[in-house]
C-alpha cells in the first residue's frame, strides 16, 4: 500500500476505482464532488483507491495532488478506521465484499449491471453476482434516481437489502455559465457504448441542413459501428472522436460544443447532461431514467428512443429562438444550482452518515455477519 495519510482515523473512508484525475468513467466526476464537499460539510474523508487502472506515475501524482489518499489492496483497508466505508467501485474481489460484511458500509450503485448488460446486449453474469453480493453485505443502498430505484425493485433487489436512499449526484462547475450558443457544433461525451447510441449525433451530418455542422464525441473505446459509419457516409473530415476527456480536455470540449446529445436507452442518473446544464449547454435526450430528473423540462426531448425521434428533438433545437434557447438553459441552470451542487450532494450523505451512527442496528438493515439468505432476484430478459 502506499499513502500520504498521516493519520489513521477518519469520519468516513471512500472506497473508488477511480480519482478526478486521469478518471476513466462518470465515478471520477463524482469523486471531484465529493473532495469539494465532504470537507466543506465539516468531514475528513480518506480516499481509498482499489481495483484501479492506474500505472505508477499517475499513483505518485495522485499522491502529490490530493490530501489523505491511500493506494492498495482491499486487504490494507483494516489500516485505517472510520466509522463507515463508502463504497463506489464497481470492480469487486473477495477481500472487497470481505471489508463490506465486516464493517459497516455504505455502497453507492453508479449503475445497475444487470441493466447495464440487457441495454448494451451483453452479458455480465459474474459482475451482475459481484455487485448483487455487494448490495446484500452493506448496511445502506445508494442509488442515483428515483428511476434507479424503480429499476432496483423491479430486479429483486429489495430482497437482498430493502434499506435504499436516492441521492443525486452533484458536481462542482467552475467554468462560466455560457448561453445562448451557436448551432454549428453537436457534441457527444460518454462511453462508446451501445445504450448510449454515439451513432445518432453522426447521422444528424446526412440530414437536409445539417450538412455544414460537425461533431465531437468525448468517450473512450471507438468502435466498429462508428468507424464503419465515418467510411460508409464520408464524415470523417467532420467528426472529430477525442477519446476520453477530463480536465482542461473536458473543459475544451464543452466549450467548443453548442448542443449536447444524450440519446442513451439507459441512465441511470444524467451526470453529462448535469455537466452540460452547469456550463448552459442545451441538452437533446429522451425521458430517460434519471434524465428528466436533472433537467426537468429543460430539455429538448425525444419522444422515444428511435433516431427518429432524435432527429425530430434535434431539428426543434435547431429552430429555437435565442430567447427559447436561452430559457431552457436558464432553467436547466438553476436546477442545477439549486439541487445538484457538490455541496447539494455532500449535505445529503453527510446526514446518511450521520443517521446510520446514531441507529447502528436498525431492524431493517441487513448487518453484516448475519448469515441471512435471500430469495433470488428477478433478472431481466
Amino acid at each position: 500500500m502506499l499513502t500520504n495519510a498521516t493519520r489513521r482515523d477518519f469520519d468516513v473512508i471512500e472506497i473508488t476505482n477511480e480519482m478526478p484525475t486521469h478518471r476513466m468513467g462518470g465515478v471520477g466526476t463524482v469523486m471531484e464532488g465529493l473532495m469539494s464537499g465532504l470537507p466543506a460539510e465539516g468531514l475528513r474523508p480518506l480516499w481509498f483507491v482499489t481495483d484501479h487502472a492506474y500505472r505508477p506515475a499517475q499513483v505518485e501524482a495522485l499522491l502529490a495532488r490530493f490530501p489523505d489518499v491511500a493506494v492498495g489492496p482491499a486487504e490494507a483497508l483494516d489500516a485505517f478506521s472510520a466509522p463507515l466505508l463508502h463504497v463506489h467501485s464497481y470492480q469487486q474481489n473477495p477481500a472487497l465484499h470481505a471489508a463490506l460484511r465486516r464493517r459497516p458500509a455504505v455502497y453507492t450503485v453508479h449503475s445497475l449491471l444487470a441493466f447495464e448488460a440487457s441495454s448494451n446486449g451483453v452479458s455480465l453474469d459474474a459482475a451482475v453476482r459481484g455487485q448483487e453480493e455487494m448490495i446484500a453485505s452493506a448496511r445502506c443502498v445508494v442509488l442515483l434516481s428515483e428511476a434507479e430505484r424503480r429499476k432496483y425493485h423491479a430486479l429483486g433487489y429489495a430482497a437482498l437489502n430493502p434499506r435504499v436512499r436516492v441521492i443525486h449526484n452533484g458536481v462542482r462547475c467552475a467554468a462560466p455559465y455560457r448561453a445562448p450558443r451557436d448551432k454549428r457544433v453537436l457534441g457527444f461525451c460518454g462511453r462508446l457504448v451501445p445504450r448510449k447510441h454515439p451513432e445518432y449525433v453522426q447521422l444528424m451530418l446526412t440530414e437536409a441542413g445539417f450538412e455544414t455542422r460537425r461533431v465531437l464525441i468525448a468517450g473512450r473505446g471507438f468502435s466498429p459501428y462508428a468507424r464503419d459509419l465515418l467510411a460508409r457516409h464520408g464524415l470523417a473530415d467532420r467528426v472529430r472522436f477525442l477519446g476520453w476527456c477530463a480536465g482542461p480536455r473536458l473543459e475544451a470540449f464543452f466549450a467548443a460544443i453548442d448542443v449536447l446529445a444524450v440519446p442513451t436507452i439507459y441512465e441511470p442518473f444524467g451526470l453529462v447532461a448535469l455537466e452540460a446544464a452547469a456550463r448552459g449547454i442545451p441538452v437533446v435526450c429522451p425521458r430517460t431514467d434519471g434524465l428528466v430528473e436533472v433537467l426537468g423540462d429543460h430539455a429538448f426531448y425525444c419522444e422515444d428512443t428511435s433516431y427518429a425521434a432524435f432527429r425530430a428533438a434535434m431539428r426543434r433545437w435547431d429552430a429555437a429562438s435565442p430567447a427559447a434557447l436561452a430559457a431552457v438553459c436558464e432553467g436547466a441552470r438553476a436546477r442545477y444550482r439549486e439541487a445538484f451542487t457538490d455541496l447539494a450532494m455532500a449535505r445529503r450523505y453527510r446526514a446518511l452518515f450521520a443517521e446510520l451512527r446514531a441507529d447502528p442496528g436498525s431492524p431493517e438493515s441487513r448487518l453484516p455477519g448475519s448469515g441471512s439468505r435471500s430469495p433470488a432476484p428477478h433478472r431481466p430478459g
